[in-house]
């Protein structure tokens, strides 16, 4: 039984892995269930067999993506540093890996892939909060952040970051994108409890980005 389950979770696995790139290049909107079984090169009994539907399967393929990137999170989370050192490297890590592939990022925030889009931010968030908000209460612990509700800041924190700083979905412009950025800092700084200038090096990195 054990290695039936293991059998049905690799097939399974490596089918989010091409429904991912389907969604991707094909855009969400665009994509029937019709045509994922044809580019799966699957039965329709065989899809259903591992799937439900195609909001299912696009929701599994994002969250199996997600999760890669929150395992790279923790695997390069220095947890000896001091809470406000350990989220200021949380947060370039997160800005570098989401930045790491500018070809599919452009796909991502395609009008075709508008749903997709929405669906990513919703599971990272959902899933990289945790991390944060061990980070933070880190922090309260030593010192350097004061905040009473850890796991709801970080989902805060991280709702801003991933969708109101999102330039291509607010279509925001270069200078107006500054603003948004530099108030983010002061945002943060001022929920986390932290000292002044904690977070400056975010406008600082875009600035050398844009």
């Amino acid at each position: 039984m054990a290695r039936t389950n293991k059998d049905f979770n690799n097939k399974r696995n490596e089918l989010l892995e091409r429904i991912w790139d389907i969604f991707i290049a094909n855009g969400y909107e665009n994509t029937t269930l019709s045509y994922i079984i044809q580019a799966l090169n699957i039965s329709k009994g065989a899809f259903y067999h591992y799937f439900s539907s195609k909001e299912e399967c696009a929701d599994a393929a994002i969250e199996m993506y997600v999760n890669s990137w929150i395992m790279e999170l923790a695997q390069r989370d220095e947890k000896e540093l001091k809470a406000d050192e350990r989220l200021k490297q949380i947060i370039l890590i997160g800005i570098q890996i989401a930045s790491s592939n500018n070809e599919q990022n452009e796909k991502i925030n395609s009008p075709s892939n508008a749903i997709f889009h929405q669906k990513l931010m919703v599971i990272l968030i959902k899933k990289s909060a945790p991390l944060y908000s061990e980070i933070i209460t880190q922090g309260v612990k030593e010192g350097v952040f004061n905040v009473s509700c850890p796991q709801e800041t970080a989902e805060m924190i991280l709702t801003l970051s991933n969708f109101y700083l999102d330039a291509d979905l607010f279509k925001w412009e270069e200078d107006i994108l500054r603003y948004k950025v530099t108030a983010f800092e002061e945002l943060l700084t001022r929920v986390l409890g932290a000292k002044s200038n904690t977070f400056n090096f975010i406008s600082n990195l875009f600035k050398g980005e844009l």
